[in-house]
């Protein structure tokens, strides 16, 4: 996909300027961001390449927490409180400390690839490395127990193989997740951000249908492998299924992630403003923190977002519970992935209907819709509570839980995917991404984490599996608070211009003030 750019100097045989070329065409089938300006079948070349991108990023990403989720806790037993601390608290740590660094990095960094495309090319390769690892942690958790640690169980040593390789897994991901949604940002024309977020999570339900329907009914199984291509067989009578689904993934993620990067092209972007003064290391870095609080807390509105960012991820912390208490209450995985991938259809003919008219709503509004929807549909999953239900009565509850939220999730994923992009400052959209993210990561995910760790191993302790129910309660309660932070968030924006006029407050750059 190439776009055109005007050219750098005229000349008798040179060219027309881009404005002239496209003079002549009608306004709505000239696209501009930057220094770039394509046409309607440019853009649309543009979209096909973001969403393979995207369609790669999340199918990669989605096979990986089922398999740990239920080898840990279901499968090996892991305590509940070294569980959430594995899966949520180290990384929100690696998130606290990598995720400025890398943001702020990459909205000062300048290349013949960009600023943002080459830290997804750089991180694809470790990021599909730990995947393939992961892969076989059993047969290295088998070897360490035999050469290094022949005093502990198997199963200890299972589970921390598995939980360190998770984390190494989180610490690469951190260059792909940091400046996924960065680049959307940058080369996407701002008067189509909704619309393309409405075919980016299209292409997110095409990923998710695939998996939900082939993948994840094996995301825990073992069973008997029986290969033979003729020039290659293989046989095994107890094969860990999950092997085959992380190396398939890191594969395609690798090789077909990298080509839709390759024909992607970033504008133009003008000299970064200085960050930090003064000459010693710890001077800069003291001037560099100050002037980026100074910045992304310059305005009562960004205050009011980071609260109810915080508030929306509180919500999410118990998320890690939830495919084991289904496992728990007897689920079939297989049922569950073919009613996902059946009514994947429905949310793709929804997706890319309101996709064509979303560019005429704003995210703030519907994302505060979606929040009180979502509300009403919670209550259907408090039902797990009751004990002693059958397998099937659960998995009813599960079916029509999912069901009812059909439009309500399409309404929310339209709605959460573009949020960030109108209401931050384009200028500084990574860093105060990076604030953001910060602030979720040490109210969130550490403290709300470690909460959540403490409260379920207390009540596993308790209860046994069935604690893992309450995972529900915890998400009810704070999507509620975040309801209310929505509305709160809005009448600001509201102030501010809303619909009609509404521009990210200005941010004035302080670190040349004395």
């Amino acid at each position: 996909m190439k776009a055109n750019i005007p050219p750098k100097a005229s000349s008798p045989n040179a060219e027309p300027p881009l404005a002239v070329l496209t003079s002549t065409l009608p306004a709505q089938n000239v696209h501009r961001i930057g220094n770039l300006v394509y046409t309607t079948r440019g853009l649309i070349a543009l979209f096909a390449w973001l969403l393979w991108f995207d369609f790669c990023f999340t199918l990669m990403e989605s096979v990986l927490g089922p398999i740990v989720q239920l080898r840990l806790l279901n499968e090996l037993g892991m305590d509940a409180n070294s569980y959430k601390f594995v899966l949520s608290t180290i990384p929100a740590l690696l998130n606290f400390i990598l995720n400025p660094i890398i943001s702020i990095k990459s909205d000062r960094y300048r290349s013949r690839f960009g600023r943002r495309i080459p830290f997804l090319l750089i991180g694809a390769p470790p990021v599909c490395a730990c995947l393939a690892l992961i892969g076989f942690g059993n047969e290295i958790a088998a070897w360490l127990r035999n050469s290094m640690f022949q005093g502990a169980t198997l199963t200890t040593v299972t589970i921390w193989t598995f939980s360190v390789l998770m984390l190494l897994f989180t610490l690469f991901n951190m260059l792909l997740g940091t400046t996924f949604y960065y680049l959307f940002n940058d080369v996407v024309p701002q008067q189509h951000f909704v619309k393309f977020m409405g075919y980016f999570r299209a292409a997110g339900t095409v990923a998710g249908m695939i998996y939900s329907y082939w993948i994840f009914p094996y995301s825990n199984k073992s069973g008997p492998l029986d290969i033979d291509l003729g020039f290659w067989s293989y046989h095994a009578e107890n094969f860990w299924y999950p092997k085959l689904i992380l190396l398939g993934a890191a594969g395609f993620y690798v090789l077909a992630s990298t080509i839709a990067l390759l024909k992607v092209k970033e504008p133009d972007y003008p000299p970064p403003d200085p960050l930090a003064k003064g000459s010693g290391m710890i001077e800069k870095t003291t001037s560099t923190i100050a002037t980026i609080t100074r910045e992304c807390f310059s305005h009562r509105f960004y205050v009011l977002y980071f609260i109810t960012m915080v508030v929306l991820w509180m919500s999410y912390q118990t998320g890690d519970f939830m495919n084991p208490a289904r496992v728990a209450m007897g689920m079939d995985l297989k049922v569950l992935g073919r009613f996902g991938a059946y009514t994947g259809f429905i949310t793709l003919a929804l997706t890319l209907a309101t996709a064509t008219w979303g560019d005429r709503w704003r995210p703030l509004p519907l994302m505060l819709a979606a929040m009180g929807m979502m509300i009403l549909k919670a209550p259907i999953q408090l039902l797990f509570l009751i004990p002693g239900l059958s397998s099937d009565t659960y998995l009813w509850i599960q079916i029509a839980f999912n069901v009812v939220g059909i439009p309500i999730g399409v309404i929310a994923a339209m709605a959460e995917a573009p949020l960030a992009m109108s209401l931050l400052p384009q200028a500084r959209f990574g860093q105060f991404s990076a604030a953001q993210s910060m602030m979720r990561a040490v109210l969130a995910q550490i403290i709300g984490g470690t909460l959540v760790g403490l409260l379920m191993s207390y009540l596993q302790h308790v209860y046994g599996k069935y604690a893992f129910r309450y995972a529900f309660v915890w998400s009810f309660v704070f999507q509620i608070a975040a309801l209310f932070c929505f509305y709160i968030l809005y009448k600001e924006w509201q102030k501010l211009g809303g619909r009609k006029s509404f521009q990210p407050p200005p941010v004035r750059s302080t670190v040349l003030e004395s």
